[in-house]
């Protein structure tokens, strides 16, 4: 028999204002799934990469994270 232990995660919810090409300022928003061990600010980090991969820019100084323990749950 194999055990595998899964690291802790935590779920953050996190919004922005970004700017996307060709349609001006947005407001952007979601949830983040990582490892208990990322401080807040990689996890800043971590959105803002996603964001900068679907084309969206802005400052991280603008990305809003709210721990949210509960986020993609069903009851």
């Amino acid at each position: 028999m194999t055990s595998i232990n899964a690291a802790p995660m935590l779920t953050y919810a996190w919004h922005a204002w970004v700017s996307v090409p060709g349609e001006g300022r947005a407001f952007a928003h979601g949830t983040v799934t990582v490892p208990v061990s990322f401080c807040w600010d990689r996890v800043t980090r971590e959105v803002g990469s996603w964001l900068g991969s679907q084309g969206a820019t802005g400052r991280l100084a603008d990305i809003h994270l709210i721990l949210a323990p509960h986020a993609g749950r069903s009851h």
